[in-house]
């Protein structure tokens, strides 16, 4: 198919938003083919490409609803976690993005569990688990600076039950201790 072609040779040249272009209009000329499927996760995947997540997951949500039986449907999931994922700025930031995230590689290494994209989602989880550690320890840091110890207290009990994996659990008992 001509117009495929084009899209992902567009996809190559780094031209991501002609490449998505094309490839929705791919999906829309052959709807009931092979091809729309393709195109449609394609089309998501070009969105990814050039860092407009918020349009690739619109089209990674509705690939999956329309091509229900899409072999690809795990890697469509996976590209979601990844688009949350490379949103994820540092402990201080906004949280969503680092939720969203471990909501969805816990939902991959649940449903997938035999997948290339299970592994790498158990491995993300392990950072996002450090991410929140961290946020949790910024935080006990920040009341024990302004004296409200109960606050912080409650914060580094946190750490201890929820986080005890990381490498947060040292200070949090060491500052729990004090």
């Amino acid at each position: 198919l001509d117009l495929y072609s084009e899209a992902v040779e567009a996809l190559k040249t780094g031209d991501a938003y002609f490449a998505a272009k094309k490839l929705k209009e791919v999906e829309s000329l052959l709807p009931q083919s092979d091809w729309a499927a393709k195109a449609s996760l394609m089309a998501s995947y070009a969105d990814y490409s050039r860092n407009a997540y918020a349009d690739s997951v619109f089209g990674l949500e509705r690939h999956i609803n329309n091509y229900p039986a899409d072999k690809n449907i795990p890697y469509a999931h996976y590209l979601i976690a990844i688009c949350y994922y490379e949103q994820i700025l540092d402990e201080k930031k906004d949280l969503r993005p680092l939720l969203q995230a471990k909501e969805k590689f816990e939902f991959i290494v649940l449903d997938y569990p035999e997948t290339d994209y299970a592994t790498d989602a158990r491995f993300k989880l392990d950072l996002i688990v450090d991410q929140l550690a961290a946020k949790e320890m910024s935080i006990a840091r920040y009341y024990m600076k302004t004296e409200k110890w109960i606050s912080a207290l409650n914060r580094l009990k946190m750490v201890v039950e929820k986080y005890y994996k990381t490498v947060f659990i040292e200070e949090a008992l060491h500052r729990l201790v004090e």
